[in-house]
């Protein structure tokens, strides 16, 4: 009887595993979290969205399928038109998904109209009527409601474009009637119109970025190149719009696929200005902005799957009334939410090949947005996802919301409802970090924003609690102050009456007085022999433990890693490594160049020469602490001083103990770094092919081992 009980659950356990699989939600959820180094990783997140259902033409009973699905729109009643290019057909459906009509353009003589593989469509505000993006047939289709014929516009007159590159694709008409086109390849932008269908002109193209490099290129072709030598030269061009949609104020945003860049891209996507420029900016966490064309939107790293490359491309865009933007990246099927200050709020969707798997995608190709909701077309699947936005979908953008405007006080609670689902959500710890400043709740402001990594924030908390901090142990730092000056003068004076020094070993005080005195505590070092190797390591491990407090211990607003994040190795390579590394090669350099100086020598005059920037390293720790961010630029120019005289007191020692004048001292110092690049390279290639031969090894053992 056991047996058979245990039969009957096992197999009951068995079929609810199973339903469980085939109603399985989308792939885990995801967001960027910014790190101290300025850079982002992608974390999984509560999921804001939730695939509720998906929209096929059996769903409603219709014979012919959704073949061809290339683009959604939504009225401003939430009536959802899907633009079926292939059926040269629209089925529009009600704000509960329910089946409405199917909408065919007819013309004035009562003939189907055929748009067999239009790729746009877009529904006017007010009378409802449909444009429609023929492409292959290089015209717009204007059409009322019921699909009556009004208008077609075909190709503008402009030398930039032709009746054959007139492909349009995309299409918004803004409330003034406005309207912006993108034709598929275009790259000099949106093609513009009047309310009256006349053409303007082109608007908001992107740019080609540019270096230095290129510039230099530039001149140097124009200088050199005849005329035969131009005709075969290839052009860069910027990349074009491939979708755009209007915020609240009508501002026009567009994406743009980056898949010819040879990098990951950037300034996928942008708002436009009513004269074209970007004024979409990234905040960053110190409080200074960058424009979007230099930011990165989709992930840091491209996939690679066997020999085959793939990067992400975004292929769709819309916005909401909150003025959030919503992107689609058609490679890997991934959709985006972003603010106005371009915060990724989260991510989710994927690719699957199985039916049963609802929440990801075949092919998807267009994404509107529906109040709560995010419609997604799949032209492999020929069906519309519909996704919801969670509780916490919701909260989190009305909390981000308040917050952009200014509202911190009603972000107070919404916040910590955030919080509330996702303990380490970095936007709700910037909110309420901005929250407890208004409230002039520094300590705790100081708390969120560090959790938050907002240096902003925690730089104006920072002046606040330090203000207050001196101002209410004023009189014990005057007194300390005090003491600790009055007892250094009293030792000084009772050394002096005495005639005795502090530090009476010659060869550390011939170390302390190189830096006052480096032409003759550098003759000592070289000539009388006062130069010690032990004071010399233990100056190198001073230098490496000070670079290590500088990643580790630092004050918070100067911190560019994050301690979890620290590499010993490549402290103890940057610092006392590069001293030793440095003393090889100029030893061997000064062999082949005349010089006098032994390596011992070298690297003694070397870390000697080393003694300011050591000290100051200590002090910038120390510093850190205290300072706030406006005191960066005096540390900075403190520290560039600092290096300057370094450089100064290491060209007097390397001059002394290899006997140089300053221009040898100057091409001996050239060659030398070129020969630390020669030995890290040669380094990086024995390392690159022992792993390939280890590799290669273990494929062999593998192989043999299995057959």
């Amino acid at each position: 009887m056991k047996r058979i009980a245990a039969i009957i659950l096992t197999v009951l356990f068995f079929c609810a595993s199973f339903s469980f699989s085939v109603c399985a939600e989308p792939t885990d959820a995801f967001t960027h979290v910014e790190k101290e180094n300025g850079q982002y990783k992608s974390i999984t997140a509560r999921e804001m969205y939730r695939s509720t259902k998906v929209l096929r033409a059996s769903t409603y009973g219709l014979k012919e399928s959704f073949m061809g699905i290339s683009d959604i729109a939504v009225d401003e009643n939430e009536n959802v038109y899907l633009l079926l290019g292939e059926r040269s057909s629209i089925v529009v459906l009600n704000p509960d998904y329910s089946y409405n009509r199917t909408v065919t353009i007819k013309d004035e003589e009562d003939y189907g109209v055929d748009f067999n593989m239009a790729q746009g469509l877009f529904v006017e505000k007010g009378t409802g009527d449909l444009y429609i993006c023929d492409t292959d047939n290089s015209q717009i289709i204007v059409a009322d409601k019921d699909g009556n014929l009004k208008t077609t516009i075909q190709c503008p007159d402009t030398p930039l474009i032709d009746e054959t590159s007139f492909m349009p694709y995309r299409l918004v008409k803004d409330n003034d009637g406005y309207m912006y086109v993108i034709s598929q390849g275009c790259v000099y932008g949106a093609l513009s119109y009047d309310p009256e269908g006349n053409f303007l002109g082109f608007y908001g193209a992107n740019t080609v970025k540019a270096s230095a490099l290129d510039t230099l290129s530039f001149l140097w072709d124009k200088l050199t190149k005849t005329d035969a030598k131009k005709s075969y030269s290839a052009k860069t061009v910027p990349s074009a719009f491939v979708d755009l949609a209007l915020d609240s104020e009508g501002y026009m945003v567009t994406c743009t696929s980056m898949l010819m860049d040879e990098d990951l891209g950037t300034g996928q996507i942008r708002k436009l200005s009513p004269g074209g420029g970007d004024i979409l900016y990234k905040r960053a966490t110190d409080g200074t902005s960058q424009a979007s064309n230099s930011f990165n939107f989709l992930e840091s790293k491209v996939v690679k799957q066997g020999k085959d490359t793939r990067k992400q491309d975004l292929g769709a865009i819309d916005t909401d009334e909150s003025d959030f933007i919503y992107a689609l990246d058609r490679t890997f099927g991934l959709i985006y939410v972003y603010d106005s200050e371009c915060n990724l709020l989260g991510g989710f969707g994927g690719l699957s090949k199985n039916p049963m798997r609802m929440g990801m995608f075949y092919k998807p190709v267009s994404l509107a947005v529906k109040g709560d909701a995010i419609l997604v077309a799949d032209v492999e699947e020929m069906s519309v996802t519909v996704f919801e936005a969670t509780d916490y979908g919701k909260c989190l953008k009305a909390a981000q919301s308040a917050y952009i405007k200014g509202d911190y006080e009603g972000s107070k609670d919404l916040w910590n409802k955030v919080l509330a689902y996702d303990a380490g959500n970095q936007l709700a710890f910037r909110g309420l970090a901005m929250v407890a400043l208004t409230e002039e709740n520094y300590e705790l402001a100081l708390d969120y924003a560090k959790k938050g990594l907002d240096y902003s924030v925690y730089d104006l908390a920072w002046q606040k609690v330090l203000a207050k901090r001196v101002s209410d142990n004023f009189a014990f730092i005057f007194i300390g102050f005090i003491l600790v000056v009055g007892g250094l003068i009293t030792l000084f004076v009772v050394l002096k009456k005495k005639n005795k020094v502090l530090i009476s070993n010659i060869k550390v005080k011939t170390a302390l007085r190189c830096s006052t005195h480096p032409f003759d505590s550098f003759n000592d070092v070289k000539y009388k022999g006062y130069g010690s190797v032990w004071i010399a390591v233990v100056l190198s491990v001073l230098l490496y433990i000070g670079k290590m407090l500088q990643k580790t211990a630092a004050g918070f607003l100067f911190m560019k890693s994050a301690p979890r994040d620290y590499n010993m190795f490549v402290t103890v390579l940057t610092s006392a490594g590069i001293v030793l590394i440095w003393s090889v090669s100029n030893w061997l350099v000064a062999c082949l160049s005349d010089g006098k100086g032994r390596f011992k020598e070298i690297y003694i005059a070397t870390n000697y020469a080393l003694i300011p920037y050591i000290i100051y390293t200590y002090i910038s720790v120390i510093a850190s602490h205290f300072v706030s961010l406006t005191g960066i630029a005096i540390l900075n120019g403190i520290s560039t001083a600092v290096l300057l005289f370094t450089f100064f007191l290491l060209a007097i020692a390397i001059m002394t103990v290899n006997e140089y004048d300053f221009f040898k001292f100057l091409g001996t110092a050239i060659v030398s770094i070129l020969f630390i690049v020669l030995m890290a390279f040669v380094v990086v290639l024995v390392v690159t092919l022992s792993q390939q031969i280890i590799k290669f090894f273990t494929t062999i053992f593998t192989e043999m081992f299995y057959r």
